[in-house]
């Protein structure tokens, strides 16, 4: 069966290139998920819901402590040496499962040490094994990556998502609640680690599972540079969820994460193509010309679909919350307008994402992690003093500022250590190209055209602007398998 799907995919990728498989199998996957999701906090209620993504949250926040950061060092180390795969894999692989065990036992101790209830506890414990179970994923796929066999990982992008609607859809006929929603949860990801294992096997080779101390700890030692910037990066997405609930309650909690689902939703895009970026420029970290235009390029690749997608929000945030039919209008109004806010976080994401996966591959992962520190820091800071005063606008706008500051440190860093030219030009091209999209699709909204007629014309305009300022004329594939 593994091998079907492998040639299925070869076959499918010589015709839309490895990016646009991943963007079609998660474009065909996500949207019925968040759906789904929708209609999971539409029935539950937002309260309870509430509590779940608070507690989904601090689950996320320290789970890089079930990874220490080896998913990205094994594809910096691999996509340069993949002839190490023999010494690497099998300790690294040793050592995840042994972290699987132990995360969900600290996440428990983290969360009666915060003052949550058994029951609470009970939940935080499942949602840690579903966290460390996704790490576990994504150590395969990050040797899949380093391997530049990338269409193998899109299908690994998607397997869990796939598991996930069937269960909810049985879930759904029987009795749908927090409890049986994590349950089906915790159950689709085991199922998929299995499945992306048997990947790995047909696609790489068999490795047993080992725990040499010797050769683990020098491991340990070159992964946490990594494990720095993901902790940081969990807590700058997160944190302001979990300080949410304890601070407002659960109501508050399950607005915010009624609004945060589409920028998550959203991001997805972005931990889809920049991990190939991330493999890429360690491949090609020597040879600079190649860096400078595969930089360039993905600014682009990176951007334009985010510009749309915030475009669209910016209009008509109200439509992505025709599924709560059990919510007021002054709830679907509160989440519409954080939603609004986010967005602005979305686009500087869109940007200058890129600039954070070229720091981190070719070795400046402790520079990008003092520069995530300090925004992590100003996001607690403004979360605590200004959420008891503003409720979650105040989270979402230290969201945006904290963003706008991880962005400036990107360029402050990489022109400092001159590791390749900003591309000037392409970022005017496309802050060009973003506000004519908005000013023309301001003034359709003002016509007597329906929304989805007015988004469709957009969507052209923006290709059509794109194209004829040169932002899609690729020479040749940014990647190659």
């Amino acid at each position: 069966m593994a091998k079907f799907i492998i040639s299925l995919a070869t076959f499918i990728k010589k015709f839309i290139g490895n990016i646009g498989l991943m963007v079609v199998l998660n474009f065909l996957i996500k949207p019925v998920w968040l759906v789904l999701d929708n209609k999971v906090q539409d029935s539950i209620g937002h309260e309870d819901y509430g509590i779940f993504a608070a507690l989904f949250s601090l689950s996320f926040l320290l789970a890089t402590l079930s990874d220490f950061g080896i998913n990205q060092y094994v594809t910096k180390k691999l996509a340069g040496e993949p002839d190490k795969i023999e010494e690497v894999f099998p300790v690294a692989l040793g050592f995840k499962l042994l972290l699987m065990l132990l995360y969900p036992l600290f996440m428990t101790v983290v969360g009666y040490a915060m003052g949550y209830g058994w029951q609470e506890l009970y939940f935080l414990w499942l949602l840690s094994i579903f966290q460390a179970s996704i790490q576990l994923v994504m150590f395969f796929r990050a040797n899949f990556q380093a391997h530049q066999k990338f269409f193998v990982d899109s299908f690994a992008s998607i397997i869990d998502k796939f598991l996930l609607i069937i269960f909810l859809l049985v879930v759904f006929q029987i009795h749908i609640s927090v409890e049986s929603f994590i349950y089906a949860r915790v159950l689709s990801i085991l199922a998929t680690v299995v499945l992306v294992y048997i990947f790995y096997v047909a696609t790489c080779h068999w490795h047993r599972p080992s725990l040499r101390w010797k050769e683990l700890f020098p491991l340990i030692q070159y992964s946490l540079p990594f494990a720095m910037v993901t902790v940081l990066y969990s807590f700058n997405e997160r944190v302001d969820q979990v300080m949410i609930e304890r601070l407002l309650g659960g109501r508050d909690s399950g607005l915010y994460a009624g609004a945060y689902r589409w920028l998550d939703a959203v991001m997805m895009y972005l931990w889809i193509v920049l991990p190939m970026f991330f493999a890429r420029f360690a491949f090609m970290k020597n040879d600079e010309g190649a860096l400078d235009k595969t930089f360039k390029i993905g600014h682009v690749i990176a951007f334009l679909p985010m510009a749309f997608i915030s475009g669209f929000v910016f209009l008509y945030p109200e439509k992505l919350f025709i599924l709560f039919e059990h919510s007021s209008a002054e709830e679907i109004e509160i989440m519409s307008n954080v939603l609004r806010i986010l967005f602005l976080a979305s686009l500087m994401h869109g940007m200058f994402a890129i600039y954070s996966t070229l720091l981190t591959s070719i070795g400046y992962e402790k520079q990008t992690s003092v520069l995530i520190l300090v925004s992590v820091l100003c996001n607690i800071v403004l979360n605590l003093i200004l959420v008891p005063l503003y409720g979650i606008y105040a989270s979402a706008w230290a969201t945006v500022a904290s963003t706008a500051f991880l962005s400036a440190g990107y360029i402050v860093y990489i022109c400092r250590y001159r590791l390749v030219k900003i591309p000037v030009l392409t970022i005017l091209k496309l802050s060009l190209t973003f506000f004519a999209f908005m000013a023309f699709y301001y003034g359709l909204t003002l016509t007597s055209m329906t929304w989805y007629v007015n988004t469709a014309i957009a969507a052209l305009f923006l290709g059509l602007m794109s194209w004829l300022l040169g932002l899609l004329h690729f020479k040749e594939p940014v990647i190659e398998s």
